[in-house]
């Protein structure tokens, strides 16, 4: 828009112009940053902070739980104090913590269930509507949570929850740290979840050296269940 059509406009115009323009310079900033963010400064962001950090961490029902628990073996609660969310339809994941990590599920309260975004068999097209039920749920969730730190790994559950904590960072300027390890099953390929967080996440983890090869951005730290 030139300086000539500008001066043409009126001042309610004007503003609002002004406002979308700053709008899009906010969600280009953020962008470039969540994409291009160096691993060194998502370290950097917590230095100093008081501990334990607000930990937040999606259990998936079957193997992707079972892998999380072996993440969190040796999880010092002192310096991340984990809340959990898990799909409303999930039966095992809390019995799993219970019977694994019996300190972690001492305050049940910390263990959250929200809509689950695809059941198995679920076809495609109610998957999208389900999706964005299980997001709205996760918008109150996070924001009551507040999570500094966002650990996932893979199951579909997550999706929403990503994009909750996401867009707040967006709009509310909040700091996010958001790992992702990629299951153990995964030696050539990404999982779809995998390949829709690959470009966001400050910390991907994978499991074998041939995906490391693949995806620049991934981390290859051995397998560590």
């Amino acid at each position: 828009m030139s300086t000539s059509q500008l001066s043409c406009l009126s001042p309610e115009s004007f503003r609002l112009v002004c406002v979308g323009l700053t709008l899009a310079a906010r969600v280009l900033w953020w962008m470039f940053h969540r994409i291009s963010w160096d691993r060194r400064e998502s370290r950097r962001r917590w230095a100093g902070r008081p501990l334990p950090l607000r930990s937040l961490v999606v259990l998936g029902s079957g193997g992707h739980t079972m892998e999380m628990l072996a993440l969190l073996k040796d999880l010092d609660q002192d310096k991340y104090r984990c809340d959990f969310i898990l799909g409303d339809t999930d039966s095992t994941s809390l019995k799993k913590v219970q019977a694994t990590r019996p300190d972690l599920a001492e305050n049940l309260e910390r263990f959250h269930t929200i809509p689950r975004s695809r059941e198995v068999g679920q076809s495609w097209t109610s998957t999208l509507f389900s999706t964005v039920k299980a997001f709205a749920s996760c918008l109150g969730l996070v924001w009551k949570l507040r999570p500094q730190v966002l650990l996932v790994n893979g199951p579909g559950t997550c999706i929403p929850v990503v994009a909750a904590a996401l867009f707040f960072e967006l709009v509310a300027f909040r700091s996010l740290s958001l790992v992702f390890v990629e299951s153990v099953c995964r030696v050539k390929s990404l999982s779809m979840t995998g390949k829709l967080t690959y470009l966001v996440s400050d910390s991907f983890v994978v499991h074998w050296p041939e995906l490391a090869e693949r995806y620049p951005k991934a981390q290859y730290l051995g397998v560590l269940l």
